[in-house]
């Protein structure tokens, strides 16, 4: 999986899209922050991470580095708007949280919990509000 540091510009998909944010996309190489998390922004991201709306599709599967034996696996990304960004995690920040004590930014953290349901008309509205009609239009660059 492709590194970036957390609230870095992501460039990972072929759609060009400024205002996409990166949280998350961890390596074996990245110093992180580690904590405690609060259960209710943990359990709202559970929630995005259920069926999580999909721009764009890439094929093959994350593998969890930090693992030392049987890493989790993942295949798709949760885009997440607020205040002019989209904050974009692999799913597997799920587990990097669970079972590493990965400790997001703040900032993400407040746009999960204030992050309408996925895949509703408020979800979408707020995907074009802060800057990702290039994905909803699904032009490839």
């Amino acid at each position: 999986m492709a590194e970036y540091a957390d609230l870095t510009q992501c460039d990972y998909f072929p759609v060009k899209c400024s205002a996409l944010l990166a949280v998350g996309w961890l390596s074996a190489e990245t110093r992180y922050t580690i904590g405690d998390s609060d259960p209710s922004f943990f359990a709202k991201l559970l929630e995005l991470a259920e069926s999580p709306w999909q721009p764009v599709v890439c094929a093959g599967f994350h593998e969890c580095e930090l693992c030392q034996f049987q890493p989790a696996l993942g295949t798709a990304n949760i885009f997440v708007p607020y205040e002019g960004n989209i904050y974009v995690a692999p799913e597997l920040i799920v587990h990097y949280i669970a079972a590493h004590r990965y400790k997001p930014p703040r900032i993400f953290i407040d746009a999960v919990v204030t992050c309408p349901r996925m895949n509703s008309m408020d979800y979408k509205k707020a995907i074009l509000a802060n800057g990702g009609r290039s994905l909803v239009s699904r032009r490839i660059a």
